[in-house]
């Protein structure tokens, strides 16, 4: 009884602290390995995302990346997904949605001939919960 218990207890917790860090989206790599697609630049890493949306399925328009400070709208295809290259060293991520909160990945580090995996989640913005989010 107690370890049925105990199970009960980690798995609600576990749920509950991955509720608080993504609260308004969350982004993280998943994956990170050598680049094998050819047609990618040499001395470039290629980021390839997967956008989810509010009620966990795939984003698949009007998402704006923000690579440092330059602005980009990925195609994106029907399963979510946008592949974009970059120079290597570390960059600051923003992902944009209209009526979702904007999700922040800073200092992400990447190298040369690699392919880093990254899920995004967003949520929702609540209605009237002000004009303008602060970012």
């Amino acid at each position: 009884m107690k370890k049925i218990f105990l199970l009960l207890l980690l798995v609600s917790l576990t749920h509950f602290n991955y509720a608080q860090n993504c609260e308004k989206g969350c982004g993280k790599i998943t994956k990170v390995e050598p680049t094998k697609i050819k047609g990618v630049k040499p001395n470039r890493a290629l980021l390839v995302f997967r956008f989810q949306g509010p009620d966990g399925k795939p984003a698949k328009s009007h998402i704006k990346v923000i690579v440092d400070k330059d602005t980009m709208h990925p195609k994106i295809d029907a399963t979510g997904a946008a592949k974009l290259t970059t120079k290597p060293g570390s960059h600051s991520l923003k992902f944009i949605a209209n009526y979702w909160y904007s999700v922040k990945m800073n200092e992400v580090t990447v190298k040369a001939d690699n392919t880093y995996s990254l899920f995004i989640r967003f949520e929702a913005k609540e209605i009237g919960a002000g004009k303008k989010e602060k970012d």
